[in-house]
């Protein structure tokens, strides 16, 4: 019989909406992980550890957590079995008290900071994020999702000195009940009308080589050429800063659709209002960075996704790596099909969810089995 356990995943809160949760995807990614061990029998208690430095508390019954569910270190620091370090961490002092006591501390690597760092050196001049390595011998395990296994892992393996495991991606989609009544009403795919062109949406967040705008909108420029009618508007969002780039400029004007005034450059939208509101379909690369939760909004909500995500072939519509040409392919077939086929779209992504849900038995099992093995 397995001992039940206490387990605390590490989040720092902003003095922002809902502490800041819709800033990146870790402290989204904190949010799932707790709905997973709360879900599990084997589970005792499940907390949010804030290391930083605002106090937080979401309204009661928001997102499923438990009244009490975010603390500060002191008040759990001697009942702790389990620590997840998930983007920030607790200092040296309290690591020494947890691995004293025998808890074991997991780092939970989210993003691909070895493409981070390359780019912190490759851009000297700015102060950008990059691995510091004061805590390398912290952890008694690492954990990461898919995507970065085939860049990061030997790395992180070296320079933490600890097996690096990996992990299936969980999601579900309870951050769209954050979203107000206008935006949760209007969310979802609706089929065109009759001669009605559509409006698509660029939403790459363009602070790493990893996910920018670039393949996107050649994507978009190479479909709006073979079939200039299909397109009311295509926004390349999270952008409007770059409007006095020059490299940026250039690009833009060089296309079509930018001097016909189709494509136009915009700031950041949230995504659930953005296509709720404004887009019928999403346009998306990524390097190195084939699973973000981009793709499982867009999904969820049945749009068309079309993306070169090797992870998710069987979903959306798949382009070939960096090849407009093809990206161009999956949009305009997407804009030919997606509504005569959208109740088979419908039923596979409805596999998908149900794959990545974190109250599933198979990934609590999956998470536990690598946890119970240390």
């Amino acid at each position: 019989m397995v001992k039940r356990y206490n387990i605390a995943i590490s989040m720092d809160f902003m003095d922002a909406a809902f502490g800041g949760i819709f800033t990146n995807g870790l402290r989204q990614n904190n949010i799932f992980l707790y709905r997973m061990f709360k879900a599990s029998k084997n589970c005792a208690n499940v907390w949010l550890l804030n290391v930083g430095a605002p106090d937080y508390t979401f309204p009661e019954g928001t997102l499923g957590l438990d009244a009490g569910a975010i603390v500060r270190f002191d008040q759990i620091k001697d009942d702790l079995d389990y620590l997840i370090v998930v983007g920030t961490r607790p200092g040296p002092e309290q690591v020494k008290h947890l691995r004293d006591r025998g808890c074991k501390i997991i780092f939970y690597k989210g993003g691909n900071s070895a493409i981070l760092s390359m780019e912190a050196m490759a851009d000297a001049e700015v102060d950008k994020y990059g691995e510091f390595y004061f805590d390398r011998e912290f952890y008694d395990t690492l954990w990461m999702t898919p995507q970065h296994i085939r860049s990061y892992a030997g790395w992180a393996r070296t320079m933490y000195r600890v097996d690096v495991h990996e992990v299936p991606q969980v999601w579900d989609s309870s951050m769209l009940e954050l979203q107000d009544e206008t935006t949760r009403g209007g969310f979802g795919y609706r089929k065109k009308k009759p001669g009605e062109k559509w409006k698509v949406g660029v939403t790459d967040p363009n602070i790493t080589v990893m996910k920018t705008v670039h393949m996107p909108a050649l994507v978009c420029e190479t479909a709006y050429r073979k079939r200039p009618a299909a397109f009311e508007k295509i926004y390349i969002t999270n952008s409007l800063q770059f409007m006095q780039n020059a490299h940026f400029i250039s690009f833009m004007e060089a296309l079509s659709a930018t001097r016909d005034g189709v494509m136009s450059v915009e700031q950041r939208f949230m995504l659930y209002d953005f296509l709720a509101k404004h887009v019928q379909v999403i346009v998306t690369h990524h390097w190195e960075n084939g699973l973000n939760y981009l793709y499982y909004e867009v999904l969820y909500g049945n749009y068309p996704l079309i993306h070169n995500s090797e992870f998710l072939k069987d979903y959306g519509y798949y382009y070939k790596d960096f090849d407009a040409e093809d990206g161009a392919r999956a949009l305009l077939t997407a804009f030919k099909e997606h509504d005569r086929s959208l109740k088979a779209y419908s039923a596979r992504n409805a596999e998908l969810f149900a794959r990545l849900d974190p109250q599933s038995a198979e990934n609590i099992r999956l998470h536990e089995k690598l946890m119970f093995a240390l």
